[in-house]
């Protein structure tokens, strides 16, 4: 159950959760809390129906089969919308495992800029040819460091590699290597991390004297990114299939699904909240402000800790989960699902050092790709599994409250109206 727990958290917790003091402080304490239980709802009924989809795979009662993601797609809809599937569920885990692995270098070289003689290193490569930089907060304006605008090696023309690179690279890519139950330890302490620096946090801002409700309002002025960033947020549907396989056989699967939601969404308010009241100028990464060393030693090596514990292990999950899904039905090769899958994103995370262009990957990777395998498609399968099939699964998934073919058939329509519409808000949100 721990390990259970462990996973389903740390697939939540990632990259996203770093820009919610900031969404708090553009859209408002009520906007933004409403947002995340509702998606966070929402992202439960979608990852449990899809758990109670697999059940019915014939044989599967007692999820014993291997079934991936596409899989899943491929036994109940036929080959084009497993092909589909394993395009876009690809290209979801790769948007957060890209984000992830550039928000924990970034905390890396800001805590060399800190704590390392001689400051944060970098290479730069330009058309004049290679460069070596040195920095540290000795750089930084007194207003830069309370606003959360010192960032290392900011603003650089051309391409960058920096001392933080190196590390998350050669800290988790191997862990990358390895399969989800050797992974279920890291993951189990990077959950244990996660609950200590949270409780760390939270009594940190509630202590902080230049906590006040001016620094945000309870309707917020700006909603663009609102549900880009929430939906990124509650990703927990892309783990379920892998983990389903993995769990031990009295590990029940409402209770962890509903479980990590609650812990995850009520984490996410906590510090979100207290974040964007304590810090009145916060960063688009909250590590950023948290780091600076305008709060304090403990904040900062809470947040250095946080980041490398909880973000940096996403990492290594988030390729194992892509490559389960490649090998799926014989797609790849070990090899080649291996590069794809690990190689591949760790090696991109090299030529993204730029925050803006995270911020973007964030936004538009929830919309489009997330928002897709994480909340539509698992309702679409549902559906069409229903109307064709109409066979018993394992899950009661709405625990009692809604029984029946035909008012589960409803609430189904119901879920696929609520996920669409909450995309399409986060797409007209971005566009105009």
């Amino acid at each position: 159950m721990l390990g259970s727990l462990a996973i389903a958290v740390n697939s939540l917790t990632g990259p996203a959760m770093l820009s919610l003091p900031a969404t708090f402080t553009r859209s408002g304490i009520i906007p933004t809390c409403a947002a995340l239980v509702f998606v966070g709802l929402l992202s439960s009924l979608c990852s449990t129906h899809l758990a109670n989809t697999i059940s019915k795979v014939e044989g599967n009662a007692d999820y014993q089969k291997e079934v991936e993601y596409s899989d899943a797609f491929q036994i109940f809809w036929g080959r084009k919308w497993f092909v589909i599937t394993q395009v876009l569920f690809f290209f979801c885990i790769t948007c957060l495992n890209i984000s992830s692995i550039v928000d924990t270098s970034q905390v890396v070289d800001t805590f060399m800029a800190h704590w390392m003689y001689g400051g944060a290193a970098a290479l730069l490569i330009t058309s004049h040819g290679p460069e070596w930089l040195r920095w540290n907060y000795d750089m930084c304006s007194d207003m830069e460091l309370a606003s959360g605008d010192c960032i290392p090696f900011d603003d650089q023309d051309g391409i960058l590699f920096t001392a933080g690179n190196l590390v998350v690279t050669m800290v988790f890519l191997p862990m990358a290597l390895v399969d989800l139950k050797e992974n279920a330890l890291w993951q189990i302490i990077g959950f244990l991390v996660l609950v200590i620096t949270s409780i760390q946090f939270v009594i940190q801002f509630s202590l902080w004297p230049e906590l006040s409700l001016d620094n945000t309002s309870l309707w917020g002025y700006d909603w663009d990114d609102l549900f880009g960033v929430v939906l990124f947020n509650f990703a927990l549907t892309i783990a379920i299939p892998a983990w389903l396989y993995e769990r031990e056989p009295h590990v029940d699967v409402p209770t962890v699904i509903y479980g990590s939601s609650l812990l995850s969404t009520a984490m996410y308010i906590a510090l979100g909240l207290l974040g964007s009241l304590t810090m009145p100028n916060v960063s688009e990464n909250m590590l950023q402000s948290m780091m600076t060393g305008t709060m304090g030693v403990a904040m900062e090596l809470g947040a250095s800790i946080f980041a490398f514990a909880i973000i940096g292990l996403g990492t290594p999950l988030f390729s194992v989960l892509t490559r389960l899904n490649l090998m799926g039905s014989h797609t790849c090769s070990r090899r080649t699902a291996n590069l794809l899958s690990v190689y591949l994103p760790f090696a991109a995370a090299w030529f993204l050092n730029d925050g803006t262009a995270i911020t973007k990957l964030l936004s538009w990777g929830g919309i489009i790709f997330t928002s897709l395998i994480v909340f539509i498609f698992p309702l679409l399968l549902a559906i069409h599994e229903k109307q064709t099939t109409a066979a018993p699964g394992s899950i009661d998934v709405y625990c009692g409250f809604i029984q029946g073919h035909r008012a589960e058939l409803i609430s189904l329509w119901i879920l696929l109206f609520l996920s669409i519409s909450s995309v399409s808000l986060a797409i007209w949100g971005n566009i105009f």
